[in-house]
């Protein structure tokens, strides 16, 4: 009996001071995690995107389970997102989304992952993306990846795919503001004048520098002229002279320069549509506002993330 009550008067004892460290501990972490999260906030919205990532990464080690680690894993994407590091970015997203892949912040970062694979020129992943974001239930992000979607079919003249998209009825609340828009860019797109590569090299093998003419490379298709005109003239003086050395010398130097002029005329016809769909594509972007984008972060600190492609 006597020792039973010992033991309840050191309990007794202990208990409060138990109490009172238990409540200094956890006002210490509740502390510690505001203080993390509010720096590695703040150092994004000045730009320091690096340090930002620093912060961020400290507080998922040290809070897995803490009540802002989804936003604070994202942050660490979209820092890489605002510092142009694609990859570094597209790995950032990958982590979110494995570990947290039924956060209601999945949507926009498979979207901003889209746009990373966009910045890479990798267009198939990105529209992979865009498709499954269509797929699921956030309808602001829905609609931005609908008109990426939509933009990157015209570019690739994929038009019915385009069309049958601007008509989905599960889509259409999401572009209606958009519809007449992606009409026009469609008809311009249809409408493109480009410049036929086989017209243009065929043109140069008949009459040197016609090719780049074809091309409104005019400048280059007098230099071209010009150039293979001087060589043929001055082959055929060294021949009439007897000098067949020289003469067969200038003639390898024209046959490299007509061969040369050929090629020329077939890649500016290339350059020249890979530029009408560049200028469409721009266009496009500015029509359908896909220019920016905020990217909101905790406490309310937004930025605004721009796609100058």
């Amino acid at each position: 009996m006597k020792t039973v009550r010992i033991t309840a008067i050191v309990l007794f004892l202990l208990l409060p001071g138990r109490l009172c460290a238990d409540d200094f501990a956890s006002q210490y972490y509740d502390l510690r995690e505001k203080e993390i999260r509010q720096f590695s906030a703040e150092l994004f919205a000045t730009g320091e995107y690096y340090r930002s990532i620093t912060e961020a990464r400290r507080y998922v080690f040290l809070f897995p389970k803490g009540p802002r680690t989804e936003e604070i894993a994202k942050l660490i994407g979209d820092a890489y997102l605002m510092s142009h590091e694609w990859d570094e970015a597209i790995a950032a997203y990958d982590e979110f989304l494995t570990l947290f892949p039924a956060s209601p912040l999945a949507g926009a970062a498979t979207f901003h992952k889209a746009i990373a694979l966009l910045k890479l020129g990798h267009t198939a992943e990105a529209e992979r993306l865009f498709q499954l974001i269509l797929s699921g239930p956030d309808r602001e992000i829905k609609g931005l990846a609908a008109r990426w979607e939509i933009l990157l079919l015209i570019r690739q003249n994929r038009f019915e795919e385009a069309e049958s998209l601007l008509k989905d009825r599960m889509l259409r609340p999401e572009l209606e503001k958009e519809t007449g828009h992606i009409e026009e860019l469609l008809k311009e797109k249809k409408g493109a004048r480009y410049k036929s590569p086989e017209t243009a090299g065929i043109l140069s093998a008949i009459l040197p520098g016609s090719g780049q003419f074809y091309n409104e490379r005019y400048q280059d298709g007098v230099y071209s002229f010009f150039l293979n005109s001087l060589f043929i003239l001055a082959a055929y003086k060294a021949y009439d002279s007897g000098n067949y050395g020289l003469g067969g010398i200038l003639t390898l130097f024209e046959l490299g320069w007509y061969t040369g002029g050929i090629y020329g005329a077939v890649g500016g016809a290339h350059k020249y549509n890979r530029q009408i769909d560049e200028v469409l594509f721009r266009n496009g972007i500015q029509r359908l506002n896909l220019r920016e984008r905020e990217i909101g972060r905790p406490g309310g600190v937004s930025v605004m993330f721009t796609y100058p492609f």
